[in-house]
């Protein structure tokens, strides 16, 4: 295993109170020793400039990467791969960040014409995947189509019955349009989709109030993405759909009742603690009672809660009900012990300790309580029970901020009781911000960040975003922040909902909500058999510092010699990087760490010391980790009214000012043609479309997952709309004769339907042509009425063939970061013209302040915003957070 030392990350080591370091205390120091040095964990933010976004819209985030238990900024990975998902969980681009000291910077540009509903991102390094993949950075973001105002339902559940393994729902639906007029008399689509299947359709017609009842019923099943999609056909010809999530029933829930420390034991008071979650890991909310007990609860928003019973007998059962459903439930709960231990502990906020209490009926020696924070020992101490009981008070001093494990082990190291507490930082960074100027269209506006710990200046990185307050709302509760993420959600197993409303304050409900999260959410970083066993996680994906291009040498001839082995060299671009390497006889070769942005021309060159250049060489393209994964859907249709109300003028001035090259793919202009592309225009036989998408041009397409990706969001008046092996093209473009139904399909100019171009690798496509005008599709008669989609592969599979042992070929670099946008209205032109009423005014992602303690910075205010809300996150060298928000007027 090779071992990975970092100097920068200092290993705390506290000495062990009560005995010497030896035998078990040793055993355990040495695991957590050997982690901290050769699997040192890595963990990932994104600061976004918000979370809710258009269509069309620029989505910008900032990315921060911490290594080791200390987690200072990460001086490992230097790649960190951003997914983005849809809607329905469908990979649809990736963005590859080239990370500098442990920060970078990234942007998405979402597709105009592509569906609205709760995108998903995820981020991770090749590092990151040894420890799995519930490790990774996850959020989401919610994606409005600012064009489908017309049709705003609302599903109201009623009421859920189970009965012969059947789930029925009475249900009602109210539709209105974004001027708060109710749809009367209107039809709307049903239909109920789980695991990717549907399960139910059904016609509705809405009263004069825009209004329905109905019922349906489907299979009592855990599907997965359990949703409504309701469709209204707009203007009779165009259909607009909206997907919400359905509730689950109450039989379907996973509820868990958790005692303190583990066990409960009878005779002897205990904490009984309780978790409710459906199938999509969102919390369910319920009551509940105690039968034969005189012990009622019910769930705090995050479907948790907690009660106290000193148990008698065995078996208790709780009788569970659903206040907005009246489903009822009754479930056992775990058989108390007979003879065993309990275990309590109190961290009480005014205290300079933490207690634990440990009671217990059964002779007991030679115990060792452990208390650890990310693989950091903070304290051990030996003991046992004195007349049944056993206190340790811990002193805070030692204790680190984040989760901390307090774990009570018998002599041979089994695991008897366990706890989470967390422990909120006392150090976080003192940030303020002063503005300079007034809050009047398009004036400028200076800001001084200021950073400080107590009371001394001090350096950091952070990220900034000015937003206006009238369009987008502080939503770090929802969808948290840089502490929440790194001191929380990545060290807990499962989803933490509403992850940031456990850091607004240090108020008794936040904490004891807190206290919530750790009695009834695990650790997951190791367990006590891999510490006993010294199993340090297996490394099978390495540290990466740059783009790693892999590849296979083959003998040519396919002789019985076979391949010898020799050298390969790899010449990136016009001399951007020239890289020799050596290859064994098994042909493997990989080039590691090379620097370059967006995608270039790579030439690699080999000699094989038996077959000389009569070899084949070949690059090993990697796929994505992420194709598709669960997809989310909001139980209510979200719409920001000022940001609907700006979305027009918005995307006008995106349009204006955005870079051709990214988007504008509808304008396609070729300077020189090379004997490849001459061939490929030859291969067309029906001519050009009236757009022209080549995947070579599009950012980051090595993602994509099939053909209808390319087109996605990138041809105006097309909508795709891709479930499984399910594919629906919508075409509406000007003077489309027959909109709504499906185009003409061609493959390198072969009718076929749209489930075989789903087969297709995006890798192997030269070109997509659109068709949408009648008088350019008039060529392909009455196949053609309704557009053409025409697909063109590459020759030789997409890959040019190597000769002679020579390979030409392009290979995707770092994403290029685009700038944010900022006008300039000092001067008068016709890029300052258009109505700028954009939601983000100001984003910088890397803002270094240094030894100084502050930093300045200017831009002007839109035409509209009248009130400010400004969020700065980040951090200094030692991992210490720093956060701030304000609105200002």
């Amino acid at each position: 295993m090779r071992k990975i030392i970092i100097g920068a990350i200092i290993l705390f080591s506290f000495g062990l109170s009560g005995f010497a370091q030896e035998g078990l205390p040793s055993q355990i120091q040495s695991f957590f020793d050997t982690y901290q040095k050769e699997s040192p964990p890595e963990k990932a933010h994104l600061h976004f400039d918000k979370h809710t976004y258009t269509l069309g819209e620029d989505v910008w985030f900032s990315a921060y990467l911490v290594a080791g238990s200390s987690q200072i900024l990460s001086p490992l990975s230097a790649t960190l791969y951003v997914d983005l998902f849809d809607g329905d969980g469908l990979l649809l681009e990736q963005r590859i960040v080239q990370l500098e000291n442990g920060r970078g910077k990234g942007d998405f540009s979402l597709p105009r014409f592509g569906k609205a509903g709760t995108y998903q991102v995820k981020a991770y390094t090749a590092w990151m995947r040894n420890f799995g993949e519930e490790f990774f950075f996850n959020t989401s973001l919610q994606v409005i189509d600012g064009d489908a105002g017309s049709f705003l339902p609302n599903l109201e559940i009623k009421q859920i019955t189970t009965a012969g393994g059947k789930v029925s729902y009475q249900s009602e639906l109210t539709a209105i349009n974004d001027k708060g007029n109710p749809l009367s008399s209107e039809s709307v689509e049903l239909l109920i989709f789980g695991s990717g299947e549907q399960l139910y359709k059904q016609d509705l017609l809405l009263n004069a109030d825009g209004q329905a009842s109905f019922s349906f019923s489907i299979p009592e099943e855990p599907y997965e993405s359990l949703h409504a999609e309701l469709i209204f056909m707009e203007n009779e010809n165009y259909p607009v759909s909206k997907k919400l999530g359905l509730p689950y029933s109450l039989s379907l829930a996973d509820i868990q009742f958790l005692p303190e420390g583990g066990n409960w034991l009878i005779g002897k008071k205990s904490t009984m603690a309780f978790r409710a979650v459906a199938p999509n890991g969102e919390p369910y909310q319920l009551q509940g009672e105690i039968l034969g007990e005189e012990v009622a609860f019910e769930s705090n928003f995050a479907g948790l809660g907690k009660f106290e019973l000193t148990p008698t007998k065995k078996e208790y059962q709780a009788v569970l009900t659903d206040p907005k459903t009246q489903e009822s439930r009754t479930i056992p709960l775990p058989e108390p012990l007979e003879n065993g231990m309990v275990l309590q502990v109190v961290n009480n906020p005014e205290a300079s300790y933490v207690t634990a209490f440990v009671q217990g009926n059964i002779p007991a020696e030679g115990l060792l309580l452990v208390s650890q924070t990310r693989g950091i020992v903070n304290y051990m101490i030996q003991g046992g029970l004195n007349n049944g009981v056993w206190g340790v008070r811990i002193p805070k001093e030692n204790l680190i901020p984040g989760i901390n494990q307090i774990s009570i082990l018998n002599a041979t190291g089994k695991p008897l009781l366990e706890r989470l507490i967390f422990i909120h930082p006392e150090d976080y960074l003192d940030l303020s911000l002063s503005m300079k100027g007034a809050m009047q269209p398009r004036e400028k506006l200076s800001l001084e960040l200021q950073n400080s710990l107590n009371g001394q200046v001090q350096p950091g990185t952070f990220s900034i975003a000015v937003l206006d307050a009238d369009q987008v709302e502080d939503e770090r509760d929802i969808y948290g922040t840089i502490a929440s993420q790194l001191l929380l959600s990545s060290d807990l197993s499962g989803k933490i909902y509403l992850p940031g409303y456990y850091f607004k304050d240090n108020s008794p409900e936040t904490l004891a909500a807190m206290d919530l999260v750790m009695l009834t959410h695990g650790w997951r970083r190791f367990t006590w058999e891999e510490v006993l066993e010294q199993e340090i996680p297996k490394v099978d994906y390495f540290i990466e510092r740059g783009i790693n291009i892999e590849g296979q040498i083959t003998d040519q001839e396919d002789t019985r010699k076979g391949l010898a082995g020799g050298k390969i060299t790899a010449l990136v671009g016009e001399g951007i990087e020239i890289v020799t390497s050596e290859y064994g006889p098994n042909g493997r070769f990989i080039f590691r760490d090379l620097v370059y942005q967006d995608s270039a021309k790579v030439t690699i060159t080999a000699e094989d010391n038996r077959l000389k250049t009569f070899i084949d060489v070949e690059v090993i393209r990697p796929e994505p980790v992420f194709s598709k994964i669960t997809g989310e859907y909001v139980k209510e249709i979200q719409w920001p009214e000022g940001l609907a109300e700006s979305f027009q003028a918005r995307n006008m001035m995106k349009q204006m000012n955005e870079d051709p090259d990214l988007v504008d793919l509808e304008e396609v202009t070729v300077e020189g043609q090379t004997i490849e592309r001459e061939e490929e225009e030859v291969r067309k036989i029906y001519g050009s479309g009236d757009v022209t998408i080549t995947p070579d041009k599009i950012p980051s397409s090595v993602g994509f997952t099939n053909v209808f990706q390319l087109i996605q969001g990138r041809v105006s008046g097309v909508q795709v709309f891709v479930s499984g092996l399910d594919v629906a093209v919508t075409i509406r473009g000007v003077g489309s004769v027959n909109s709504g139904t499906t185009p003409l399909f061609l493959l390198d100019n072969i009718p076929v339907d749209a489930a075989t171009l789903l087969q297709i690798s995006p890798r192997d496509v030269a070109s997509v042509d659109v068709f949408k005008d009648p008088a350019r599709a008039a060529i392909f008669g009455a196949q053609g009425a309704n557009g053409v989609i025409a697909v063109y592969t590459k020759q030789g599979a997409g890959f040019t063939p190597s000769v002679g042992g020579t390979l030409v070929t392009t290979y995707g670099g770092y994403s290029i970061a685009r700038e944010f946008y900022q006008p300039d209205y000092s001067e008068k032109s016709m890029e300052t013209a258009l109505t700028d009423q954009r939601a983000t005014i100001y984003w910088n992602p890397l803002v270094n302040v240094d030894e100084s303690g502050k930093i300045s910075m200017e831009y002007y205010n839109t035409d509209q915003a009248k009130r400010q809300l400004i969020i700065v996150e980040g951090m200094d060298e030692s991992g210490r957070i720093g956060l701030f928000s304000k609105i200002f007027e």
